[in-house]
């Protein structure tokens, strides 16, 4: 039996809605979701390339910086690592037969923990002690230091003195080295014997300055 025409009995008849505007319908193909989807992803994808090339260029600036601050902090850690002791005996007025070598050695704290610093430095000089020392003596003063009379010792071969500058006190030493030769070998059968080597061919110093510097509150810097 065919199904009656027409709507049925006590469902809405369609109409026009209130206002007079038509009811929207969906338009075949569904080609407005399709392009509404396409302009969400473009839309995306430009904010992701623009985030990108945001983290690059504050990435660029950071390295930057970083490289523009990493030479002041070497030289500030390497100023706050270098003892000032030796860095103010670098600094001596020396002319460059008194001090044309040295080498520095160091036991105890830079700030007194446990035991205080001593230090250690020793020059090499041309000239003897009696040249030497009134060499070191001139650049001291001119530095700062201040000599105690009473702890200076003169001998043929050395010279000693005491000096004292703010906190610390140090003992100078010039010395005449021992410059060992070493005993000559048998030479080969048939071998034309080397020349015979002095303390001259080995370039010894004509004299060593001994530094010894210690805080002066420390016990056994007291003279």
């Amino acid at each position: 039996m065919p199904a009656p025409a027409g709507p049925l009995p006590g469902a809405p008849v369609p109409g026009p809605v209130p206002g007079g505007l038509p009811v929207p319908g969906p338009l075949p193909g569904g080609a407005p979701d399709a392009m509404t989807t396409g302009m969400i992803r473009r839309a995306e994808l430009r904010k992701q390339l623009k985030i990108q090339q945001q983290l690059k260029g504050v990435t660029l600036v950071l390295v930057v910086l970083l490289l523009l601050a990493a030479y002041p902090v070497y030289l500030f850690t390497q100023t706050f690592a270098a003892d000032p002791v030796f860095a103010e005996l670098d600094g001596l007025d020396l002319p460059e037969w008194a001090a044309y070598h040295h080498e520095d050695k160091a036991e105890g704290s830079r700030w007194c923990i446990q035991q205080c610093r001593v230090r250690e430095r020793i020059w090499d000089s041309e000239r003897g002690p009696q040249d030497t020392h009134p060499v070191y003596a001139t650049a001291l003063l001119a530095d700062g230091w201040r000599l105690n009379d009473r702890c200076v010792t003169v001998s043929d071969d050395s010279v000693a003195s005491c000096w004292k500058k703010d906190e610390y006190v140090m003992i100078v030493h010039v010395i005449e080295p021992i410059c060992e030769v070493a005993p000559p070998r048998d030479p080969l059968p048939g071998a034309t014997p080397a020349p015979e080597e002095t303390a001259a061919d080995r370039q010894c110093p004509g004299s060593r300055v001994n530094m010894l510097i210690m805080n002066a509150i420390d016990e056994a810097a007291q003279f």
